[in-house]
């Protein structure tokens, strides 16, 4: 089954690098593809896979380093509230209804929840660097790569 991984992030930015990091023990294995931002160029990545692994640093409330699965239940009711902040999930539904055929089958989100994103440097904090192995641990299985 043809995967792609995709790493979304800032890397100079702390936490905000973590889906970059964790993409990064992927190289040589799959696909993968990291990008520092998102719009339709992550249709684009995902155009031609059968199965998705998107990795980013998300913020949800939860205690920083928790690892939050989203999957089509989830993210198949969430819209944006304008055409100018289209979020990952309309992004998504937006590759669906235009090239149905030529998107994955199965789509992941891993989100890390982050504890700070505004301070320049390229170190994750100790509780995000600390949930990257189990995040890893978490695509190998889903890609059965174990």
């Amino acid at each position: 089954m043809k995967s792609v991984i995709i790493g979304i992030g800032n890397p100079n930015f702390k936490d905000d690098g973590v889906g970059l990091k964790i993409v990064e023990h992927f190289e040589g294995v799959v696909d993968t593809v990291t990008l520092l931002n998102i719009g339709f160029n992550l249709i684009d990545s995902l155009l031609g896979y059968e199965k998705a692994l998107i990795v980013d640093g998300v913020k949800t409330g939860a205690e920083p380093g928790s690892i939050i699965e989203f999957d089509v239940n989830f993210w198949g009711n969430v819209y944006a509230s304008g055409t100018h902040n289209f979020s990952i999930f309309e992004i998504i539904r937006i590759g669906y209804s235009v090239f149905p055929e030529e998107m994955p089958k199965e789509i992941k989100i891993i989100g890390v929840e982050v504890e700070d994103v505004e301070t320049l440097s390229r170190e994750c904090s100790p509780s995000v660097e600390s949930a990257i192995p189990l995040a890893i641990s978490k695509i190998k299985n889903y890609l059965g790569l174990q």
